[in-house]
Order: structure tokens, then sequence, then C-alpha cells
């Protein structure tokens, strides 16, 4: 096996036996398993036929068939651009084939019929054998546009080999251009290799990255060019792969033999490559004559050392080259760079000389080339004393010439990605008047240079003291010296755009456009598709965007011994306003909280990284950069300085002088004279805001007039009086329109969640004029933002948020104040009525359902321009001005008309502009807002939107069609959405059957994360604004996910080098803890996921052997520890002290693995449980004395909890019981409340928060929620999980409950219960389904009914034609009375589960077959349901095939315990056997023949031994099946062939063996993804069906081996058991997603329906599920889709061929009306009432 299998509660039977123990690593922890095997790629089967008959065949140049609309697939007569000068064209499925050259002229020796073929193979014959093929180029050509870039990873047996960088070519050119990565040097497969290709597209949430798979068959690609016969090694034949997306390789014959590489001179080719940085021609060639290079040192050392001496230190110089080139001017310097191209070109071309030679004759003669390589190395000689020369002497050049050089195109579009949108309009701010604050800006300057200073500086001081000025002005300056890395304001106006994230992808981005080193360190980042740019996780992005690229420049500096960044070049960042950060929230603001951490950590970058802030002295921000950085206080007020006074003086007076000249004539040249100056100067008291407001004010009017006010009322920095002054003197005697318009606009401008244009403005506000937005602009001219050009700003915005402050103040007159309320509570009722005016159906006019909104380039087009971006605003801010206004009730109309009417409209916009996940938080705010007032209807109408958003928001912001296509049809009968809005959408599906009734108790479902393996462990952040979910699995890794929208966080923490069993939160919510099964402990930061080290590094170490808990004291001081060693040990976390990280004292008083512990909430007692079946409480402070054990559990304890008193203590155990003990009560200790409910171990347990309520999961896969007062069940346990539940938690706000489990899925369920009588749990009997893994299934011998085996240990019969139930006949088991009661009131079948059933011939007998250890098998009467015979016993291990023979009297049975008996059924005795047909080894599957006289056993030395029957005697040698696991035999009919399904380590195999010649008729490889599990042959013996892992059916031709039906999916999980009835017209299928599915395969050709009214064409065999969707192509998953179906009823779906499907919702489709693709629209009928 190549991959670990995933636990799950319940697993196929031989997993857990013996002979498979090797094969699958199984946890300690875990005791159930299930099969997940290696994950391969289909391939199309081709009809056995002669070497030169079954290769692959080249395109025909008939023309492709019409198409409804232009195709972007390969047309037929088209040939590629590659590598080579000849290039073939190969299909695996096309006719007879013509050979082409790329200018597509046929050779005149490939194009004469017969003849040429005849030719090929002689040609074949003398080419000698090819064992490998090399891939030149991989070529993919998009059937359909997508706006993401797409890109390739390659897996070679199975394994991820390389990941190919993403193209962008399609996005903004043609989207039919071919996208080609060319391999460089070229990738070697030898035969018997697989070899995958995934087409992917950059990863967006919900992450689906996936385009299209595709595979090369190696060994028929190698047969194809061994029969073209002896080409050039330079013939390069394109071989497609798959059509929709298109995929085509180019192949090259690899005819040379294992060339052998000198380890010196590879180690020196390997520095060159690494070294060469940016030139891509230099690289490329090089890297494809690597090879050829190595050869030729072999064979001619001493020259060719000095040949990659040259090239090696050219290359080391290349990375420098590529940063100097840039910003080169001094003429020499500018010609040794001019000079070095050319010199690089000839040395690349005398190494293609020189290789090609050397690869064609294998020798040469060494002194004919040593001339040309002198005369290189001297030329380079020369370069290098130029270049050193000149660099000494530069002094630098301006950006703006820098960015013409900037790497390259592929780049751009990728940092283009990393760009924010919406930053291109800031702020203006105008830099220092010159000669003003020139001894600041000279101490910054030297600061700058200065390496031993911190890296921080912090310009700080009061409002309007000039911080910004000389933010601009430093600014300019470090342009000019080309030292500028980046800038950025933060505006408080603009708080929701203007955020942490957006700042360090703004600073990223701008490194890396202005430094090549820099960029390239980013763009490999990016390239990682585990960075979310769009994350909320400051730290996070801060680590992977700015600190992991600056480290990986100096890490690479140091490696080659060269400077990263010329020193007079180094970046300095200048972040302005940082007080700002967070808007109105200021320091209250998480943005705010999340930025300062984010300063810290760039402190510890190395100093020569600068970064300049400036912002006010506020607390937090000082508290933060005091340490860190060094501070520049500018004065202000009674402190301020001189040389503030003189810069504002100076200003003053050139600002006069502009006034005078302007008035010249009549002003004299020096007004108002120096007097003057120097008062203003005293009143400004060091605020350049005063002086340049004075000015402004003064400007407004007669200058001489408005002096004397300034002059004669204003005190000292009385900015307050100059704002109303400009006030008074621009709305003298406002109208009441004025004022209220004013009122409107300025509290739109000050409150607005982003600033507003002044066409958004005069949209969303109703003004009494058409003229009054530009009189109000006009008239605030002074303080409003302004451009270069001095005309109004098109962005409104105010020049100083002194101003906004002022406006809010008691000191603003009363017309003039802005009141907050006031002004939300306008902006409010404004988004609502535009929303109400404008929301309307298919707004952004969406034209397919068939495809995702990523897939529609145009879609930010039709959001400007259909939308608009007043409608826009509206729909995502509305709720937040809503809230800040109290109860009103005009506003809460409004706000039911929208809901009420446009709800889905809404939420179209929402999907188009990519905001739909925060419907949800909107939706909250408004309950939060009215409820006290509103009405009861419509809070539950907003409730159930809430539960409609948490159940389709996934499927709602990937395609805006299927918010009506899907959502509305699944959604339950009870949901109030769908009831109310339904008749306005009359051609949708229906769902005719299986509806839910009720909204499912599950939120949303984290299953397309990245974990690989079971998760073993999720807990709750406790801290509930943090809202984080931290897991830990046996990927290895720990991760960290929102608990709002399941986001990936953090993670993944990848440093454990085994399981990580389990995790927990620090107190604080900060850190996290995880102990794995290496044996250490590691801290995690939760927000970054960078290890914090503790103890030294390397994770703390103390257990010997497994950690199976770790949980943090609740002072978060210390930190316990438990593992399989038995011990408990404490250590130390407080980071203050010096023990931090050590151990405090160790406890080992179990007598076993302690598997769980977990602290009292005052921390005084330490709560343990143990496989020794017993549960302490010790004293956690002082010496760990401890209670009397309890032990009333009967098997290993999993779980202990304390309740949140801390008064009692909880256990749950492997015995499937709960038990509460009472700490404060010694008689409770002796006899502990208990509760029962599960029918497996019971794995963890949680207290809810209030104390009143436990939650509790289990191996048997569901989740039940206790009453602890009672004892009694809640609600209806919790079902969803596929797997066993392996933790529990509560959520600190107590609404919600998060599981994990073995099916690798994280749940979030809603813990609200409102059922007022107490759940009695419903006896599995009484559920029209099983409910667990259904592992058998069988035709009975008519063909009328069906009996199934399942892990719920019940036998059950159903009516083929319906599935019904067939309830007078039940299968109980009297010797099992009182077995798990509470779902059996009348015993079950099998004690843990039943594995094999089987009908007899006549069909009087069933024979079923346990798959636990006990190796019970029953045979009972079919009619009856009663025991024919006591139970047979015999067997010491699970059953794993049970078979009547032909006369239906006697039974074989085939266990793993290594034997096989024949059973009489009368007597109930062994009458033959046991029989050992591998003593060294077990059995792994075993058949009978029909026609009773052969048993065929398949054992783990990968053999098949054929026995009599009745003689038990072996019959003839075994059959070798190489080195493959058999999983499933069986006979044909005739019983002169028997079919076996296995697996090796590449291939999935069913194989058909001739039982009397015993040679092997054929072998299908590859037949599914993952492994053959059953096989069931036909009755008239022409077909085997074969179900998998892979979750899906097919059928094959015996004779041909050709598939003939399938992969029919419908099953979500793997299949466990597939048969034919008695006429071959039906297939029964059971799985472990606990279904049973009836198939129609009467014809392969013709579905005949499961479907109660039409089906649409799309809805086909070919059609299969895509992450929840219903494709119409599995080929084609992004482009066609169908419908997305929810979690909770996918299982339940019907789908094409099922004539009945077994489920406990079983969902059948009314497709009639059903419009969907291009005609989707139609759904919608307008003016239907409610």
């Amino acid at each position: 096996m190549s991959r670990t299998p995933s636990e799950d509660k319940k697993s196929p039977g031989f997993l857990g036996s013996p002979p498979f123990s090797g094969l699958f690593r199984k946890s300690p922890r875990t005791r159930n398993h299930t099969l997940d095997g290696p994950d391969e790629q289909r391939r199309q089967q081709q009809h056995p036929q002669s070497a030169a008959e079954s290769m692959p065949t080249l395109l025909n140049f008939s023309p492709p068939p019409p198409l409804k609309r232009a195709t972007k697939t390969f047309p037929r007569s088209m040939s590629l651009a590659s590598g080579s000068e000849v290039s073939t064209l190969l299909n695996p499925v096309s006719p007879p084939f013509l050979t082409h050259k790329l200018d597509g002229e046929p050779y005149d020796d490939m194009d004469k019929g017969e003849g040429s073929s005849s030719k090929r193979e002689g040609s074949s014959e003398s080419s000698g054998s090819l064992d490998s093929v090399q891939i030149a180029a991989i070529t993919v050509l998009l059937s359909k546009p997508t706006k993401r870039a797409v890109g390739l990873k390659l897996f070679v047996k199975e394994k991820e080999f390389l990941g190919l960088d993403y193209r962008y070519e399609h996005i903004k050119g043609d989207p039919a251009t071919p996208l080609l990565w060319s391999l460089q040097p070229y990738l070697t497969l030898r035969r018997g290799t697989s070899f995958d290709i995934h087409v992917r597209q950059r990863r967006v949430w919900p992450r689906d990255p996936l385009l299209a798979k595709s595979s090369l068959n190696v060994n028929d690609a190698i047969d194809a060019l061994q029969a073209l016969g002896s080409q050039d090694d330079a013939t390069i034949h394109q071989y497609i792969l798959r059509e929709d997306p298109t995929v085509v390789v180019d192949l090259v014959p690899d005819l040379q033999a294992n060339l052998n590489m000198a380890s010196e001179i590879s180690r020196k080719i390997k520095s060159v490559i690494k070294s060469l940085g940016g030139s891509r021609e230099f690289l490329e060639k090089l890297m494809a004559y690597g090879s050829a290079i190595s050869e030729i040192l072999l064979e001619q050392d001493k020259c060719n050392r000095v040949v990659v001496d040259l090239a090696d230190r050219m290359a080391r110089t290349l990375s420098f080259i590529l940063d100097v080139q840039q910003f080169a001017r001094l003429a020499q310097l500018k010609r040794a760079l001019e000079d070095v191209r050319p010199l690089m070109q000839d040395t690349t071309n005398f190494i293609l000389k020189y290789a090609n030679r050397t690869m064609k004759e294998k020798a040469i003669d060494t002194a004919a080339f040593r001339d040309d390589i002198d005369s290189l190395k001297k030329k380079f000689d020369i370069f290098e004393e130029q270049f050193d020369r000149g660099l000494e002497l530069q002094a630098g050049m301006t950006v703006e010439e820098i960015l013409g050089h900037l790497l390259s195109t592929k780049d751009d579009q990728i940092l283009q990605e990393l760009r924010p949108k919406g930053l291109e309009v800031t702020r203006p701010v105008s830099g220092c008047l010159e000669g003003t604050r020139t001894e600041a800006l000279r101490w910054i300057d030297e600061w700058t240079d200065d390496f031993n200073a911190h890296n921080i500086l912090w310009v700080n001081g009061f409002p309007g003291v000039g911080k910004s000025s000389i933010a601009a002005s430093v600014i300019t300056n470090l342009r000019t010296r080309n030292r500028l890395g980046s800038r950025f304001i933060f505006e408080r106006e603009k708080a929701t755009a203007s955020t942490p994230n957006v700042l360090w992808r703004n600073v990223a981005y701008d490194l890396a456009q202005r430094y090549p080193s820099i960029r390239r360190a980013i763009v490999e980042r990016l390239k990682d598709e585990d960075v979310d740019v769009e994350t909320s996780n400051v730290k996070s992005l801060f680590h992977e965007l700015i600190q992991e690229p600056l480290l990986a420049v100096e890490r690479e500096a140091q490696e080659n011994g060269s400077r990263p960044i010329p020193k007079g070049r180094l970046p300095v960042v200048v972040i302005d306003a940082l007080d700002e950060c967070g808007g109105r929230d200021g320091q209250r603001s998480g943005h705010r909280t999340s930025l300062l951490g984010t300063l810290k950590r760039w402190s510890r970058l190395p100093k020569h990284y600068k970064l300049i802030v400036t912002s006010r002295s506020e607390a937090d921000i000082k508290k933060a950069l005091t340490g860190i950085s060094d501070p520049l206080p500018l004065s202000a007020g009674a402190e301020v300085d001189d040389n503030a006074s003189a810069d504002i003086n100076l200003f003053l007076r050139k600002m006069f002088a502009k006034i005078a000249k302007a008035y010249l004539g009549t002003l004299p040249p020096n007004w108002p004279g120096p007097e003057v100056c120097d008062e203003l100067t005293r009143r400004a008291a060091g605020l350049f805001l005063w002086a340049t407001t004075a000015i402004a004010f003064i400007n407004m009017g007669d200058p001489v007039q408005q002096l004397d006010l300034l002059l004669h009322g204003v005190g000292l920095g009385d900015v307050g009086f100059l704002y109303a002054k400009v006030l008074d003197v621009s709305f003298k005697d406002p109208t009441a329109d004025v004022l209220q318009d004013f009122q409107k606009i300025v509290g739109a401008v000050v409150f607005a969640k982003r600033p507003l244009t002044t066409q958004e403005c005069a949209t969303l506000l109703p003004l009494s004029s058409p003229t009054m937005l530009d009189f109000v602009r006009k008239g605030l001219q002074s303080v409003l933002g302004s451009n270069a050009s001095n005309a109004l700003p098109d962005v409104l915005r105010f020049s100083h948020q002194s101003f906004v402050e002022f406006l809010l103040s008691s000191r603003c007159s009363t017309p003039f104040r802005i009141d907050e309320t006031t002004s939300h509570k306008n902006l409010a009722k404004s988004s609502l009525r535009i929303m109400d005016q404008q929301l309307r159906f298919n707004i952004a006019q969406f034209p397919d359902s068939h495809i995702k909104n990523a897939a529609l380039v145009d879609l930010d087009y039709r959001a400007e321009t259909l939308i608009g971006s007043p409608l826009i605003y509206a729909a995502r801010f509305w709720m937040d001005h809503v809230q800040m206004c109290p109860w009103d009730e005009d506003i809460f109309q409004k706000v039911k008309v929208v809901i009420l009417d446009k709800l889905l409209f809404w939420f179209e916009v929402l999907s188009v502009v990519g905001e739909i996940y925060g419907a949800s938080a909107t939706l909250r705010s408004l309950l939060k807002w009215c409820r006290d007032d509103a009405d009861d209807e419509f809070i539950e109408f907003v409730e159930d939107a809430l539960k409609f958003l948490d159940a389709f928001n996934t499927v709602m912001s990937q395609s805006l069609p299927h918010i009506y296509i899907s959502a509305l049809p699944f959604a339950p009968k009870s949901s109030k959405v769908a009831q109310h809005f339904r008749a306005q959408f009359p051609r949708l599906v229906c769902v005719e059957d299986g509806k839910f009734a009720e909204w499912p108790r599950v939120v949303f479902t984290v299953d397309e994360h990245e974990h690989e393996a079971s998760i073993n462990c999720a807990v709750f952040s406790p801290n509930d604004q943090s809202k984080f979910i931290a897991s830990g699995s046996n990927d290895k890794t720990v991760r960290v996910w929102d608990a709002e929208t399941g986001d990936l966080v953090s993670g993944p923490m990848d440093e454990h080098t085994d399981y990580v069993g389990t995790v927990a939160f620090s107190p604080d919510g900060k850190q996290i803890a995880s102990g794995s099964d290496d044996g250490t402990i590691r801290i995690w930061d939760t927000e970054s996921g960078e290890e914090v080290q503790v103890g030294g590094g390397g994770g703390l170490r103390h257990h010997k052997g497994v950690v199976t808990c770790v949980v943090f004291s609740n002072s978060g001081l210390f930190l316990a520890s438990a593992g399989y060693d038995g011990l408990i040990v404490i250590w130390d976390m407080d980071s203050g002290s010096e023990g931090y990280g050590n151990v405090v004292t160790v406890f080992g008083d179990h007598g076993g693995a302690v598997t769980s512990i977990a602290y009292s909430p005052d921390d005084s007692l330490l709560a343990s449980g143990s496989v020794d079946r017993s549960v302490w409480v010790r004293d956690a402070l002082a010496d760990g004395e401890s209670l009397e054990p309890f032990g009333d559990h009967t098997n290993q304890v999993n779980c202990v909890v304390f309740s949140p008193d801390g008064k009692r203590v909880a256990s749950a155990s492997e015995d499937e019981t709960i038990l509460i003990w009472d700490l404060e009560e010694t008689a409770d200790r002796e006899q502990p409340f208990r509760l029962e409910g599960h029918t497996d171990g019971v794995t963890s347990i949680a207290f809810s928060p209030d104390g009143t309520r436990l939650v509790s999961g289990s191996h048997d896969g569901i989740l039940i929620l206790w009453d602890i007062s009672t004892g009694n069940i809640v609600c209806e346990p919790f079902t969803g999980h596929r797997g066993g539940v392996t933790s529990v938690a509560f959520s600190p706000s107590g609404h919600r409950i998060l599981s994990s489990s073995c099916d690798k899925q994280l749940l979030i369920w809603d813990a609200d219960c409102t059922d007022e009588e107490p759940y009695t749990l419903t006896p599995f009997l009484d559920i029209p389904a099983h409910q667990d893994n259904v592992k058998s299934v069988a035709f009975s011998p008519d063909g009328l009914r069906i009996v199934s085996g399942s892990d719920d240990e019940t036998i059950r019969l159903w009516d083929a034609e319906t599935g019904e139930p067939i309830n007078d006949v039940r299968f109980h088991r009297e010797d099992l009375a009182g077995h798990h009661e509470h779902r059996f009131p009348q015993p079950p079948s099998h004690l843990q589960g039943v594995d094999v059933v089987a009908y007899s011939p006549d069909g009087a007998f069933i024979a079923s077959g346990s798959g636990s250890s006990d190796g019970e098998v029953c045979v009972w009467d079919s009619a009856t349901g009663a025991l024919l015979q006591p139970v047979l016993r015999g067997h010491v291990g699970g059953i794993i095939s049970i078979a009547f023979l032909s006369d239906s009297k006697h039974l074989v049975s085939s266990s793993y315990d290594k034997t096989t008996r024949v059973w009489d059924v009368e007597s109930g005795e062994t009458i033959v056997g046991p029989l050992t047909p591998y003593p060294e080894g077990w059995i792994t599957s075993a058949a009978v023949s029909p026609d009773g006289t052969k048993i065929a056993s398949a054992t783990n030395d990968f053999a098949i031994r054929i026995f009599d029957a009745e003689s038990g005697e072996q019959v003839g040698e075994a059959l070798e099946a190489r080195k493959e696991v058999i999983n499933c035999l069986t006979f044909t009919p005739d019983s002169q062939w028997l079919v076996s399904g296995s697996y090796d380590k590449a291939s999935q195999l069913i194989r058909v063996w001739n039982m009397e010649t015993r040679e092997m008729k054929w072998d299908l490889e590859k037949a599914h993804e993952k492994h053959i599990l059953c096989l069931a042959i036909s009755p008239d013996g022409r077909f085997v069906a074969s179900g998998s892992a892979d979750e899906t059916i097919m059928i094959w031709d015996l004779e041909t081996k050709e598939p003939v039906l399938g992969p029919l999916e419908g099953h979500t999980s793997t299949i466990f058991a597939v048969a034919f009835n008695h006429d071959g017209t039906r297939l029964v299928s059971s799985s472990e997603d606990e279904t049973i599915r009836v198939w129609d395969v009467s014809s392969m050709n013709d579905i005949r329906g499961c479907f109660v009214g039409a089906r649409p064409a799309e809805f086909s065999d070919n059609a299969g599920y895509q992450q929840g969707w219903i494709v119409k192509s599995r080929r084609q998953e992004s482009e066609s889709l169908l419908l997305w179906v929810p979690p909770w009823c996918r299982s339940g779906v019907w789908w094409p061929r099922n004539t009945a499907v077994v489920s406990e919702v079983s969902v059948q489709l009314d497709l009639r009306t059903f419009v969907h693709g291009e005609s989707w629209a139609d759904c919608y009928e307008s003016g239907v009432g409610h």
C-alpha cells in the first residue's frame, strides 16, 4: 500500500486480520480501520491486438463535426508547436494515421496506405527495443474559458513528482490559446511506470482547483513509438491523452542508455542552475544540455572542466547582474552589461555545438576547441573587471527606469493576484514646503543609512503636526535615492478596504516590482497553493509574503557569497497614519491589534530592512513600538520646539507672498508683515494643520477681512475655530434643505464603510436638488482632499481626520454638527431604498448554469456595468448602518421588503462580488437588532434564511444560478425561504421522494480541506471572539480553521513525523499544543502557524512512545500530557519563568497507557483515564495525591472531562457507556450515573458551557446529546459522519458542536434543541435502511428479494422491485437477547456486524457470517427468519466468504483463521476440512463453482489454489498472480473460468483464468482507480461487474475485456458487494454509505428511467459526482455543472439506471420541467405570488 488507510467505524473484515496487518499502518489509538487505496487515474481499455495493431494511432485529416458553438478542443488536422523539427500527433482512439511535419505536409513515405504500414513495421524491427520514453512538453487546450491561471501537477508512480508553473496566456489573450509547458531536461519514464497529469486552476475558496485528470499508459506509448520505426532522437511525437480539455504530451524515444554524471560536476551543474536567476535563455539551454555536458566530462574531463567552470562563473554573477542592469547609468557599466549578453550567448552556442558533436561521434579532438574556450574565458575576465569598476562609480537611477526592466510577464500575472484592489485612489498628501522640516528630514535620512539602529522608525505627534507631510517628503526622497520599497496610507474612512492584509499584500507587491531577488522569492511563495492572499490571518500572510521571502533572499546571498541587494538600494517601507487602521474602532479594532503584532515581527528582520511608521502617540501603539523602534516625536502646543515654529513661519510667509502676488497692486509684497506671521506662528503652536487651514480660510474670501477674523478670536492652536469659520463662510444663512442635505452628504462621507464617489453619493442619497452635491463639495473644498489639478475630487474624503472629529464634537455649531445615529439612519434608508428599487432576478445576466462564477471571464465587468457600485455598496453594507440605529419602524418595514421580496436577488449580488459568506453575519446582526421588536413570523423567516445560508452558501458562492437551481429544490419542506419563493420558480427540479422535512443539524462541513487522512482530534478556541478550530490528523499535521466559514487560517503545521492524536488551545487562544505518535509535544502560534520554540527546540520530549493527550491548565501556566508509557507529565508553560518548557512533575499511577487527562476549572484537580479501565482524580497543585480510583468501566477509558462547576467527572469507555461521578458525594463515586445509547465504544465526550448537557461521539459514527440531570437523550442523534467519531467539543457559546471523524471530515452542528420531550432511540429495524456499512447483498434465486448484511448487526430482506423492507421476516438470535436493547428490542442477527450473506440455490435458506473473531456462521429459513440450526461454530476468525453448493444442502465458509470448511446444512457438522490452503499465511478471498465441484481460495502468498469440494484435495498447481493481493474471486456460470480482482503497487487488476488449462485468458490493468473489492458474473456468463473503493461500478465484456457499462456512479463511498439477479437485467450493490442500489442493466446503451419524468440528456451514464456536484461529464467538471446536492441527501439520490435505492433518505428527482444550461433563467416566472 502506498498510503495509510483511513480509520473508520467499521471496515472490510480482511483488513483487521493478521494477513493484512503488515499492509496497513494502524494508529495504536484506533481499533477500527477501513480500506483506502492509492488514488490512480482511469485509463481507456484497448481491444487485445498484436503489438503493431494495439499502438495508439495518428490523427487523420478529416475535419471535426460541426458544433453548436466554436469548439476549443483539438481540431483533428491540427499540429501543435513542439521543441523539434518533426512532430507526430497520436491519439489512442483515432483511426489509421498519417504522420505530419510541423508545417502540415505529410511524409512521402508515410502517405502510401498499406505500403507505409509495412515500412513502419520493418523499421521497428531494426530500431531495437525501447525501455523508456521521454516527455519533452505538455500542451493543454481549454474547452471553455477560465479567468484563473492554469497549472499542472505531474504524478509518477502515484506520487506527486513536479508542479509546473501557472499559465496566464488564456486570460488576457485568446481563451483558446494552447498552453505549453516545456520540460527541461526531458522527463524519462520507464516501462511499468504510471504517469498522471492534473490540470489545475489557482485555488479559490471553496477550494476546488482540479480541472481535469489524465493518465499516460507508458507501455502503450513506448510500443507506439517503437512501431513507428527508427527516427532521429529529436523527433517529437504528440500524443493526445484526452479531450475536453485536450491534453497532449510531446514524446521523444529514449534511445540513449543510462547517462552517468560525475558527482563533482553534478554539483557544479546544480549550482549553475540554482544561481542563474532570471536568465531564462541561458538557464533553459544549459539545462537542456546538462546531460550532454556530464557525458562529455566523463570522456574529456580536462577540457570540459574549463567549460563548466566558465558557465559556473557566469551563473554566479548573473543574478547580481540582473539587479544592477535595471539601474545602470554610467557609460562604462552600461557598456559592460551590453557586452555580457552576447558573451553568454556565445558561450551557450559553444556548449550546444560541443555537446552535439560529442553525442553523435562519441569522440572529439579536445585541442580543436581549446582556443574557443580560452577566448570566451578571456572575454569574461574583461567583463568582470569592467563590471566591478563601473559598479563602484554607479550612483543610482529612478524607480521608473527600474520598472522598465522587470523580469517576466508571467511573474507579473502572478503578482497581479497579490495586488490589492481599491488602492488606486488614496488620500492626497502634500510634502513639506521647501526649506521646512529640514532637521527632521535630515535625521530620518541619516537613520535610513544607519544599519546599527533599530529597523523601525516611529514618527509620532499630535494631530496636525505634519506627520503625513513629513512622510510624503520622505517618500519623495527615498524614490529619488532608489530606496523606496513601498508606501501605504491608512485611512479611517476606508477601514473595510484599508486593512493589514491589504497593507502587507501591497508591500509585497511593491517589493517584488522593485527588487528582482525579492521578486523571485515572493513569486515562489505565491506558486505554493497554500498561500491564501485573501486570508484574514495577518500574521500568516506577513510570514508568507514578507518575512520568509526576505529571509530567503538573505540565505541565498549567504550561500552564494554575494550581496542580495546593493547597499545603496536597500528598501525602506513607509506606513503613514497607522493610528487610522481599524477605522473608528481605533484601539478596539482587531485589525489594529494584528497589525501591531506584525510590526513586532518586522523588528526581527535584518536591520537593513527599514520601516518608517507615522501615527498619533496612542497607548497601544506606544506599547507595541517601545523598545523595538527609534522614536521621532514631533512637538506641538506648549512644548513646540524652535525648529517647528521656524518651519511654520517660513510656510506662512511663502503662502502670504503668493496671496499678495495674486492681489498685485492692492497688497504690498511683504503683506501682512513679519509681526503677523510671528503671531500666527505662535497661535499655530506647532500644528502645520492649523497653518494650512488658516491659509485656506484666508483664500476663501477677501484676504484682509479673513485675516482680521483670524487675528480677533482664534486661540492658541485652535483648529476648531478655523473649521467653524469655513462652515460659516461657505454656508452663510443656510436653508433647511441645505442643512438637511449637508447632514446627508457629510454624514455619508464620515460614516460610509468605504469612501464614496460622487456618483455613488448622488445615487444613494435622496437630495433636494440635483446641484446640491456640487454645492456642498465646493463649500467644503478647503477641507476635502484634492488632486493635483485642484479640481473637485471624485472620491469624497476629508483631508484630515481632525475635521471629522470637529464635526462630531460639541464645538461644531448645531446646524452643522454631524450626528452619528442620524447619518447611519440616512445611509441605512438609502441602501434599503436602492436595493428595493434595483435588485432583480439574474441581474448580472449569467449566461450558463453549467459553469462556475470563476469560469466567467467578464464577471467583474458584469458587476461593474450591470449591477453598479451603488447597489454593490448597499448590498454589502446596509446592515452595518441599520445596526447603528435604535429600533425604527420605518427602517424595519424597508428591511422587511428587501428580505421578504428580494432575499435571493440580494444573494445574487453577493455571489457575483464574492461576498456570499458575509450574508450570514449580516442576518445575525439583523436578528440581534430586531429580535425584541419584530414580529415572530419575520424572526422565524430570518432564522430560516440563516439555515438556508449555512446549507447552501458553498454552492451559492461557486455558481450564481444554483441559488435557484440547486438550493431551492433541496431545501427542506419546512424551510420558510423555500416555501416563500418556490412558486416563482416553477421550472426547477422537484424532489419527488425523500425530501427532508426539517433542516439537518449539520451547519457546515469541512470536507474539502487538506487533511489527507483520518482526523483524530478537533477543538474550538476558548475565546468565542477568536472563532478558531484546531485539528490534528493522521497526515501528521495540525491545521487551524475559521469556525464560521471553514476557511483554512493557518497550517499545515507539519513538524511532527507521525500521527497527530491530540491538540489543545491555550486559555487565551494564542497558542496550540499538539501531541503525536512520534513522542513529541509541539507548541504553535495559532494565527501564523509558526512553531513556538519551547524547551530548547525540537518539541517537548519526555514520553516514550505515543502522546495520547495534551491539555493546558486554565491559568495557562502548565501543560499536562499523557502517553502510552503510562505517564502523566506536567510542563512549565510560564514564558516568564526560568523553567519555561521544563518538566515540573511526573505521575505514573495507572497500570497501563493513559488515554485522557483533564484539569478541573480551578486547576486544583487533574483527572485521568486509562486502558486499565480506571479513572483517577488527583491533586494537581501539590504532590499529586489521588482520590480512590474509580473502576466501574469494563473496558478501556477513552475520555475524561470535568463539568464546568468542577463538581463532577464524566468518563467515556470502549465498553459503550458514559459514567458521571459526583466528586462531593462518596456514595455517588461507588454508583456513578450511567448513560447508555451507543452501539460501539464511546470515544469522546464534552460538557456544554452551562453544564446541563453532555455530547458524546462513538465508533458507531453518531453523536448523542444528553440531559445531565435526567440521563435522557435530548434530541435525535446527530448522523452525518461516514466513519467513527474521534472527538467532540462544544463552542464557548454552547450553540455549536464540533466533531471530527475517521471519514476525514470536520462537522459543525447546531446544538440548540427545543424538543420538550425526551427522545427515544429508534430501533434499527424500524428504520427503512441499514444504519451502518452494508457489507454484503444477494438476490434470491427468483430475483424478487434482496438479502443484505450490515455492520449494524442485522440481516434484512428487501423487495427487489421497490426497495421496500420486508418486515414480516426478521432474523433474530435469542442467544443475543439484551445486546444493545435500546436499538434491538428483539435480538440482532450477529455480534459486531454481518460481513457475508448468501441465498441457497433453491431459495430456502440464507447463510450469514460475522466479521468478528468469533467466526460464527448461521443458516436461516428464508421464509420465516428462524435459525435452521444452532450457530455453526468451528472457525476462530472472521468469515470472509460463504456460499452454498449447488445441492443447497452443503455450505462452504472461509475464514481469517486460514481455513475453509464445508458444512452439512441439516446436521450442522463440518464434513470437509478444515482445509488450510497456505499454512504460513491467510485466506484473502474464496469462491465456490456453480456446479459445486470446486472451491477456490486466494491467499496472501499471491496465489489461488483450487480444491475438490467433495474430497478437500487440492486440484493441480496453484495459480500464480505475481505479487498481487487478491481481494475477490468468482466463477462463471459454467464453472470453466475463474475471475479474480486484485491489486499491486501500480494497478487494480481483473484476471480471467481457464480452469482446465490453468492459463490466464486475459488481464485488465487499472480497471478501477482504487481497490476492487467485489465481482459478480451475469447469469449468461457474458459480463463481469466490479465494485471498487473508488465508489464506482464497471461492467466488462468477458470475451473482449472491453468496458460495456460504467463507471456507474451514485454511491458516495466504498462499494463492498455487487450481484446480478436471475436473468441478468438487474444488478444490486451495497456500500459503506449505508445504502443499497438496484441498477437496470437490461440494456447497455439505453437508460430506462429511474426518473419520475423526462431525464435531461446530460444526466446519463457519463454523469458523475464531483465534490457534491452532479456533473454531466466527469472530464469537464468545471464546465458541466448540473446540480449540487447537499451532503445530507447525497447518498440517497437516484441515479441513471437505478430502479430502487434503499437509503434512510431515498431522493427521487422529477426532471420534467427542469431548465438548465443556457436556458436556466427560464426557471423564473415573474409576477407569480409568494
